[in-house]
């Protein structure tokens, strides 16, 4: 996995402006320096390199007032697209702007681009300027989410957790709680304090409890990304305890590692779908949990 990074030498710096003008900027015509303006110096500047040091995606954050950041500048390189670079600069540009207190984002986006961000919860607000005589861009916003972490479709997101919270009430009585969803995971937390055992760790069978609860959320969004709906039941799971888990309860579900045919549901009345979870203390894996859900009609 690429690391999101900040330019820090002049080399970091050259690059990055660089694929900026590469991407945005020589298409249309114009000269480098195109790619800069006058807020270059009080802006958030982040990039994605591989392990040759080859920028291969790039973003900028900005104020506009208190209130409001403005997220311009996304480009991503030709070769590299499709592997969710846009996608993980634009979530660790979001938490930036919900840290620092913003209550909204706005971004003027490329007609092509439209879907992109509609996918993370942006919406159109009006037609905006056409750049170069040729290129049509729309406004488009999007306000603080209930949790940071909430990236693609905030609004499933928040069906999701009142789910839990009205249908299955141990969740709520072990503070569990939706903590991210992205283009490539999905995770969730617990209150370490109501789950702790006699030794002062984590009760197994909360541990348990975490990895279904979080293998079920993953199928629902699964089920949300194809426009289905069925009934989701845990078929059978498998789990390994490798450590005590003391401080920092999380569990998640890479998105690429699910296996099945959720479209089988179309046409058989019932689909399985594979999902494997891990489970961390902090940054320390304690767990992993394998679990088979099937989904009916």
């Amino acid at each position: 996995m690429f690391k999101v990074s900040s330019p820090q030498s002049s080399e970091d710096w050259q690059a990055y402006y660089q694929l900026r003008w590469q991407v945005l900027r020589a298409p249309c015509g114009l000269p480098r320096g195109s790619e800069q303006d006058d807020l270059e110096q009080e802006s958030e500047h982040l990039y994605i390199k591989n392990n040759e040091d080859q920028v291969l995606a790039v973003a900028r954050l900005h104020f506009n007032t208190q209130q409001q950041a403005q997220v311009r500048y996304m480009a991503v390189s030709q070769e590299h697209r499709g592997q969710h670079l846009g996608s993980r600069l634009l979530h660790e540009l979001e938490k930036s702007a919900w840290r620092q207190n913003a209550e909204e984002l706005v971004l003027f986006a490329r007609e092509r681009a439209l879907v992109f961000y509609e996918r993370h919860g942006y919406q159109v607000v009006e037609k905006a300027h056409l750049a170069y005589d040729d290129i049509q861009h729309w406004k488009m916003v999007k306000q603080r989410p209930t949790e940071p972490g909430w990236f693609r479709h905030p609004d499933w997101t928040q069906v999701l957790q009142d789910t839990w919270r009205e249908s299955i009430p141990i969740s709520d009585a072990m503070g569990i709680k939706v903590e991210s969803y992205t283009d490539w995971q999905f995770s969730t937390r617990a209150d370490l304090k109501a789950n702790l055992n006699l030794h002062n760790s984590m009760f197994a069978g909360s541990i348990y409890s975490m990895a279904t609860l979080t293998g079920w959320g993953a199928t629902y969004l699964a089920l949300k990304e194809l426009n289905l709906e069925g009934s989701i039941v845990l078929a059978d799971a498998n789990i390994k305890y490798l450590k005590p888990l003391t401080t920092a309860p999380s569990a998640s579900v890479s998105i690429a590692d699910c296996e099945g045919k959720l479209e089988d549901l179309k046409t058989d009345g019932k689909a399985k779908y594979i999902v494997p979870v891990r489970v961390h203390d902090g940054d320390v894996l304690v767990a992993t949990f394998e679990g088979t859900f099937v989904v009916l009609n």
